[in-house]
């Protein structure tokens, strides 16, 4: 079976047309075949073929059309596994040599390759052969696409356009003119504003030894430039003309700035590849297994001999204070060598303010992409499909921070390319589809004393080897209070540690001490608890007086619910991260509250036992459930 998308959407079996009549079961070919070998929800499916305003019936519809496209596939021959249901959408199995638009993608990347390489000729020939797959406009056969598929549909166009402008440069520094005046010609006829455009044409007339026409040709582009939009042409029209008129001194070459070959240096045009990660954390102590597991997930996915060129999520949940965002960050750094087309970190975070929008993230993403800020849409459908297809056969590591659900991050993940996208989240997220999920726990006695060495000085650890260890275990082992209490301690070399240590070890000071500047462990935890609605605040509450170790039995007594529930607000707890299981060995489930959670739980109830309100004028840096800005070197 062939698929083609890059014109008229057409289905072949055999060399013969495979019929498929009717718009709405078009349109669902089409965004199928637009996010290939990927699951595309439901939901937007519907929006695909009724961007307007779905009916009451939509997804009844909807599997009346998925029964119109098996049957079609069925008539040509077709296997019943093509297109399956996985239940959260539909997903259209679809190989490299069936569907021109993946063709164009892996000769795209394969021609990049080649010019970064110092094979022009070979580029321009891969170059060639990519191009030569389009029919004419993606999709022009259907009408009314709507902004979602219309704006996959303009960035195709876009990709395109850009591997046109590249092709032109190669076969330019090739000497190769005659090659690309023809269609350069139709092009600035379609487009007579474009000074690109225009500025290879006067170029490649020139090097043919045409420098009249290539005058005759800069003129007009001028008026036009001039009557339209009242400016002078820009430098790379002008550079273009400077060339022209030095024809007859000198062996006639390219302006100069013209890149030598394209993916040498930056050229006109090609993506950006911008290294924009936070500063790089502290030595990272503690996890060296998972830095391993997720550096042999990178390499899987970077691997260009792997047929599977999908992008790969990894989510990193953890409880408040176990250092996410410096696991994430400093992997980043470390992972750099596999994503040379650039490294991203975007956060939800906005210190005071409630959360950061997913539609401001995607601007911020695009224009770290290259994307001019007015060529950005308002529609985050549209600016979601947009970054998709920058995204799309690039090798990019993409951090994306602070993210409270699934519904935030979805606008914001790539499809195809082989890009990571590390996701860090104190819940555990079980609606979001990902590929790999990381979870972060305290440290073991020995990395938390390491981790204080490493702060506080190796000497003052080895003198003090037992006191430390008090200290580490007042901690919880938690990175967010052992940083902060190694900071202190850095910047007070007289204090009596002992005494320092049995104070923190005193419940009545302990979260009061694990603050520094406007940093806390209170504070952090709050994020959490105000995430939390009142019956699972009520259910934290009651665990936390009853102490630190639970099974799935003591829970039932504790909670005074039936065990189904008690279950459920279990389960609740532990998708937030607020309980951690234990594999003890034991029969039956065992759970562990944090002392840390425990005490501040234990001091958010008031006598008789009911929640209070974490108030905003007494918990310092928190306002509106978000915490104070936070630098991602400290443990989060």
């Amino acid at each position: 079976m062939q698929f083609s998308v890059l014109g008229p959407l057409t289905l072949y079996a055999d060399d013969h047309p495979v019929a498929l009549t009717g718009t709405k079961p078009r349109l669902l070919l089409a965004v199928l075949l637009l996010s290939p070998g990927r699951t595309v929800p439901t939901s937007r499916l519907v929006d695909g073929l009724w961007p307007d305003s779905p009916p009451a019936s939509a997804v009844r519809n909807l599997r009346t059309y998925v029964h119109r496209l098996r049957q079609a596939l069925d008539r040509g021959g077709d296997s019943a596994g093509r297109l399956v249901h996985d239940g959260t959408g539909y997903h259209l199995r679809v190989d490299e040599d069936e569907l021109d638009l993946l063709r164009f993608r892996r000769l795209a990347d394969e021609a990049r390759r080649a010019a970064r390489g110092d094979r022009p000729e070979a580029a321009a020939d891969l170059f060639d052969r990519a191009v030569e797959l389009w029919g004419g406009q993606p999709l022009e056969d259907l009408a009314d696409l709507g902004t979602d598929l219309g704006a996959t549909v303009t960035a195709l166009r876009e990709q395109h356009r850009e591997m046109t402008t590249e092709l032109i440069d190669l076969r330019l520094r090739l000497g190769q003119p005659a090659r690309v005046i023809p269609s350069l010609r139709r092009m600035v006829a379609e487009e007579p504003l474009d000074e690109r455009r225009q500025a290879q044409l006067v170029t490649a007339l020139t090097l043919e030894g045409r420098v009249a026409e290539a005058l005759a040709v800069y003129q007009q582009a001028r008026r036009g430039i001039v009557d339209e939009l009242g400016v002078d042409p820009g430098p790379t029209l002008q550079g273009a003309l400077q060339t022209a008129l030095d024809a007859d001194s000198a062996e006639v070459r390219p302006p100069s700035g013209w890149p030598a070959v394209v993916g040498a240096g930056s050229p006109p045009g090609s993506p950006p590849s911008p290294q924009a990660l936070p500063m790089k954390p502290p030595s990272l102590v503690g996890r060296d297994t998972t830095a391993g597991q997720l550096r042999a997930i990178a390499e899987g996915i970077a691997d260009p001999a792997d047929a599977d060129e999908h992008a790969g999520v990894v989510l990193v949940s953890g409880a408040p204070g176990v250092g996410k965002s410096s696991f994430s960050v400093t992997s980043g750094y470390d992972l750099a060598d596999l994503f040379p087309d650039g490294q991203l970190f975007v956060s939800f975070d906005s210190g005071d303010e409630p959360p950061r929008g997913s539609g401001e993230l995607i601007r911020e993403l695009l224009v770290e992409l290259g994307v001019p800020l007015t060529d950005v849409s308002e529609d985050i459908r549209e600016r979601s499909a947009v970054l998709r297809c920058a995204l799309a056969g690039r090798r990019l590591l993409l951090i994306i921070d602070d993210v409270d659900c699934a519904q935030q991050v979805r606008p914001l993940l790539p499809g195809a390319g082989r890009s990571l996208v590390l996701i860090n989240s104190r819940q555990r997220l079980l609606d979001l589809d990902v590929g790999w999920r990381l979870t972060l726990g305290a440290l073991d006695r020995a990395d938390a004393v390491e981790l204080l060495a490493t702060i506080a000085g190796e000497r003052r650890v080895r003198e003090q080897p037992e006191v430390f260890g008090r200290i580490a275990a007042a901690c919880d082992q938690l990175p967010l209070a052992l940083r902060i209490v190694g900071s202190r301690i850095v910047t007070q070399p007289d204090v009596a540690l002992p005494g320092f240590a049995a104070h923190l070890e005193d419940e009545e000071n302990r979260l009061s001490e694990l603050s520094v500047g406007d940093i806390s462990v209170r504070d952090s935890l709050s994020v959490s608890y105000r995430a939390l609605d009142v019956d699972a605040r009520r259910a934290l509450h009651a665990l936390a007086r009853a102490g630190s170790s639970i099974t799935s039995s003591s829970a039932v007594e504790i909670l005074h619910l039936p065990r189904q529930e008690a279950n459920r607000m279990v389960e609740h707890l532990i998708q937030h991260n607020l309980l951690v299981p234990v594999d003890s060995g034991d029969p039956g489930e065992r759970f562990h509250l944090p002392e840390l959670l425990r005490l501040f739980a234990r001091e958010c109830v008031d006598a008789p036992g009911r929640p209070l309100p974490v108030a905003r004028a007494t918990v310092r840096g928190v306002r509106a459930g978000r915490p104070a800005h936070r630098d991602p070197g400290v443990a989060t």
